[in-house]
């Protein structure tokens, strides 16, 4: 079964472009860095991508086949979970992924940005706290 040190250090990395979001959205729509943010959204968009991947081509598969019921009903609830989630980054992304898009509409973009930040640090603490130690701890069971 997967060590989960990989997919932990790249919540780290999404974490440091949530949190440059998070403080310039706290400035308010005149003080936006916008073509900063932009780029931050894009490189967050690419990380998302990267760690979705790794998820949907190793841990789920491997959860998914586990022999514990528990395990694999976990899995298939994250799995839809989050299907919903990349989708709706995806949206804020196209949205959002340009400094003339912020501009165009700062008020709208803080909004829905909060939105999003939330829901991403949600993902990755309800991931770093419960998934990971769930599986984790019904290895040291079954082994």
């Amino acid at each position: 079964m997967r060590n989960f040190d990989n997919l932990k250090r790249q919540h780290l990395s999404i974490y440091e472009d949530i949190d440059y979001l998070a403080s310039e959205i706290e400035k308010g729509s005149k003080e936006l860095n916008v073509i900063e943010t932009a780029l931050r959204i894009n490189t967050l968009a690419g990380k998302l991508k990267i760690h979705m991947l790794e998820e949907d081509k190793f841990l789920y598969p491997e959860l998914l086949n586990h022999t514990d019921v528990e395990v694999k009903n976990m899995a298939n609830q994250y799995i839809s979970e989050m299907g919903h989630l990349a989708e709706e980054y995806a949206n804020f992304k196209a949205k959002y992924n340009t400094p003339n898009k912020i501009h165009a509409n700062p008020d709208a973009f803080i909004s829905e940005a909060k939105a999003i930040i939330k829901a991403l640090i949600n993902r990755m603490n309800k991931e770093d706290n419960e998934l990971y130690s769930f599986v984790q701890k019904k290895l040291l069971v079954s082994a």
